[in-house]
């Protein structure tokens, strides 16, 4: 079922806002605090499809990893986006254990909006400045 004009547009706000607000921001000096942040940010939603998502959330709740920036800041976005959708406060550990808890419906769910959630902020990390980069 594609995705509704309004709803795209509602995510590319809400995506925008949470990097703003987020710990990849840096907002002194109005950039991204490292570029790996784009690429962790558009390989989250092809590691859904690849490995589903629970082991995905699981990936990049565990952190660093092999990549040189803490994964975790990828789950904390996608729970403040999940926060924006619901109208309430969700921390990233808390909308990790929702998601590796849910299963059946409630699963499909979460990563329909989740798949949602790692595009929009796929195309608007992609609108900020880069440290290091002009």
């Amino acid at each position: 079922m594609a995705i509704s004009k309004e709803r795209k547009n509602q995510l590319m706000v809400w995506a925008d806002d949470v990097i703003r607000h987020s710990g990849i921001y840096d907002e002194t000096k109005n950039e991204i605090v490292s570029d790996s942040y784009n690429g962790q940010i558009a390989a989250f939603s092809v590691s859904v499809a690849l490995s589903g998502l629970k082991p995905a959330m699981a990936l990049y709740y565990s952190g660093k990893g092999s990549s040189d920036v803490d994964k975790k800041e990828i789950i904390k976005l996608l729970a403040a986006m999940y926060s924006k959708e619901i109208g309430s406060q969700k921390s990233a550990d808390a909308f990790f254990q929702q998601v590796i808890g849910a299963s059946g419906s409630e699963l499909a769910g979460l990563q329909k909006k989740i798949i949602e959630y790692g595009i929009a902020l796929k195309l608007a990390v992609r609108t900020f400045k880069f440290k290091g980069h002009e």
